[in-house]
């Protein structure tokens, strides 16, 4: 995904070329770009002067391609006045960082032409009819935490906990937890967290050939899943899963915006939906849009409750049960995952929600936990075997 803005400078807005006003460039601009861009790949103008294009089939644009589309607007609008009036910048990463360039102020774009630094995250270039420059390095969307990862040859350590459904009262799953250290800073960037998704998905498949029985769940990040460059590596590693182990291991797709981006969907349908038993989005948006997702291709939607502000967290609880009759419409698993207290716990179960997890319903496990039943009034669950909280680790 990318945006393009266009961009004008030394006055011609004004005073260079005479009637190029700004609806001008946006309708020319729009027109030219939909020519230049057909299916399957997709564009749309989110603001003006500012398009957003995808395409699911590359890793990133094609600078000699931009460098074309420059030229040619430069001469649809300007003719041969105003030759270096027109510049276009070029943002390339995930959803919500392109859709903040698309809106950043014009004078912050020049400025970057001019040499201010350009957003941290992404691919930043700019693109002439003379030619293309980048200002940034790839890395989409790293994420800052306060913790750092154990030695990567030890792979992460994890924890456990219970998938609970409150209606049954029975431990239906367990979740696995990645563990880290602190309290150094690291930057995890799309291979850090395609890695730690497919060790946990190492340690799933270890754990059913020590008990075939158990249910297990798996975790894979959105914004990994689509990077083009990332595709074979998730691919061999979910195409040597054992056989058998299919039925007794679902997937979670966490990071979910809102609105499923178009470049999800076939990645989502031709890695994971045939190789697990279910297959589930986990969004920290209460307001997830879930008539969206195209038919048949999940089971549910998993609200991630996050915070410290109790009243925010239920306000954002209560939000998402309120779409409880779409879902029952879709015939689609509604869950909660991060309940950390009885009020939250008791609004998932009033509204029979399919599944619930979080401190408050089990604590961490060194062992996945095996199907079992458990009277409501005796959560949180304590394991036989506990993770050890007092060494670091969290």
């Amino acid at each position: 995904m990318a945006c393009i803005r266009i961009c004008i400078e030394h006055g011609a807005r004004e005073t260079s070329v005479q009637g190029v006003t700004p609806g001008k460039i946006d309708r020319t601009a729009a027109l030219y770009i939909e020519a230049r861009w057909p299916p399957p790949r997709r564009f749309g103008q989110v603001a003006p002067g500012a398009y957003v294009l995808v395409d699911p089939n590359a890793e990133r644009l094609d600078g000699e391609e931009l460098k074309q589309i420059a030229s040619e607007l430069q001469l649809r609008l300007f003719g041969t006045q105003g030759r270096d009036d027109l510049c276009m910048l070029t943002h390339e990463g995930d959803e919500t960082e392109v859709l903040k360039f698309a809106v950043l102020p014009e004078a912050e774009l020049l400025a970057m032409r001019a040499g201010a630094p350009p957003p941290p995250v992404g691919l930043t270039r700019v693109v002439t009819k003379d030619g293309v420059r980048e200002l940034a390095d790839w890395g989409s969307n790293p994420t800052m935490t306060a913790e750092t990862e154990a030695d990567p040859a030890e792979g992460p350590r994890l924890g456990w906990r219970g998938v609970y459904n409150p209606v049954a009262e029975w431990f239906e799953a367990s979740q696995p937890q990645v563990l880290r250290r602190a309290p150094e800073r690291a930057v995890l960037d799309d291979g850090d967290f395609m890695r730690s998704d497919l060790a946990m998905l190492d340690a799933n498949v270890a754990a059913l050939e020590r008990q075939p029985d158990l249910r297990l769940q798996s975790d894979f990040r959105l914004w990994s899943l689509v990077r083009v460059s990332l595709k074979e590596a998730y691919q061999a590693k979910l195409e040597a899963l054992p056989d058998g182990v299919v039925k007794q291991l679902s997937a979670q797709v966490y990071e979910v915006p809102r609105d499923l981006p178009f470049l999800a969907i076939a990645p989502l349908r031709d890695l994971l939906r045939p190789r697990f038993s279910r297959l589930e989005f986990r969004t920290e948006d209460p307001g997830f849009d879930v008539r969206s997702v195209p038919p048949n291709l999940i089971d549910g939607v998993v609200l991630q409750l996050s915070g410290k502000d109790e009243m925010q967290r239920l306000l954002n609880l209560r939000r998402f049960l309120s779409g409880r009759r779409q879902y029952l419409e879709l015939r689609l698993r509604q869950g909660v995952t991060g309940v950390a207290s009885r009020r939250e716990f008791e609004l998932c179960r009033e509204l029979k929600l399919s599944s619930v997890t979080g401190p408050f319903v089990s604590k961490l496990s060194e062992e996945p936990l095996q199907d079992q039943g458990c009277p409501r009034a005796d959560l949180p669950f304590r394991p036989a075997k506990p993770v050890i909280l007092n060494q670091g680790l969290s």
